[in-house]
C-alpha cells in the first residue's frame, strides 16, 4: 500500500468511526536483529468491536535459503535482505477474547 493510499485509509476511517490509536513505532527484526521494520497502527471501533489495521514496512527480501535434515523435511529458513529497498504489507486484526486475531480485509466491510 503506498503511502498515499494508507493516508486515505486513515482519513476514512477517522471521519466514519474516530481512530481510539494512530501510532508509529520500529522494531527489529526477528533473525536480523541489526535491520528494523517500521509498523503504522490504527484502531477504531465499529459496530461495537475493535479492530487494528498494521502495515508493515520492512527490508525487501532478496534471497531464501532451505536447510534441510537428513530426512527431507525442512529444519530452518535463512533469509537476505536488501537493507536500501522496503516492502510493505498491511494486517487486518479483529478484537476478540484472546487479543487481536488476524482477519480478512474482506470481514470488515459486513
Amino acid at each position: 500500500m503506498s503511502d498515499r493510499a494508507w493516508d486515505d485509509l486513515i482519513t476514512l476511517l477517522d471521519d466514519k468511526y474516530h481512530l481510539d490509536e494512530n501510532k508509529r513505532f520500529k522494531e527489529p527484526l526477528e533473525d536480523k536483529p541489526d535491520l528494523e521494520r517500521t509498523i503504522e497502527r490504527i484502531e477504531f471501533t465499529k459496530d461495537n468491536e475493535s479492530f487494528r489495521i498494521d502495515r508493515v514496512t520492512s527490508p525487501t527480501i532478496v534471497d531464501r535459503k532451505t536447510f534441510y535434515h537428513h530426512r527431507g523435511s525442512a529444519d530452518r529458513v535463512e533469509y537476505t535482505y536488501d537493507p536500501e529497498e522496503t516492502s510493505n504489507k498491511v494486517l487486518f486484526y479483529k478484537q476478540s477474547a484472546g487479543g487481536y486475531e488476524e482477519i480478512s480485509p474482506e470481514s470488515m466491510l459486513g
